[in-house]
């Protein structure tokens, strides 16, 4: 198989919690031009995607509209719940390592977009090192497992 490449993107700027239900908040208009500028950024890379996997919560599957929309993406995209934000990203990884693909999307949420591009990450992350809105994280390794990966570049519609 070779190269394993995974893709972590933090969904957009979305409405403030409230008492209730965290999974139904939205994306402001705000969080669907940061999307949007990260999806540009991305096109302009040319890189391709085999997979994606999609956080239930609201916010997270409006930001796969947009972005997967606006890269003109016709892949499969497929709803999982061990990327929310209580995910586990050492099971993630196991469970990426097993896919016959080379190159996955996940549209995830803090802490575990953070958690995942740490665990991964074969070399320290900067101290101030963080998945604002919107980011996204490309890292890639022979092996999706702790300190194999490098992180190859982040980009989010703040820089």
């Amino acid at each position: 198989m070779g190269i394993k490449r995974l893709y972590i993107l933090r969904h957009g700027n979305a409405e403030a919690p409230t008492l209730g239900n965290d999974a139904a908040r939205n994306l402001t208009s705000m969080g669907v031009q940061e999307v949007l500028s990260t999806a540009l950024k991305f096109k302009q890379k040319n890189e391709n995607i085999d997979q994606v996997f999609v956080s239930p919560y609201i916010r997270a599957q409006q930001t796969a509209h947009h972005f997967l929309d606006a890269i003109n993406y016709n892949g499969i995209s497929t709803t999982d719940d061990k990327i929310t934000p209580s995910g586990k990203p050492i099971d993630v990884a196991l469970w990426l390592s097993n896919l016959q693909v080379d190159s996955v999307l996940l549209i995830t949420h803090e802490p575990f977009a953070s958690q995942m591009v740490d665990l991964l990450a074969d070399m320290p992350l900067p101290q101030d090192f963080m998945m604002q809105t919107a980011t996204l994280a490309a890292v890639e390794g022979e092996v999706l497992a702790t300190a194999c990966c490098q992180l190859r570049w982040v980009e989010n519609a703040h820089n």
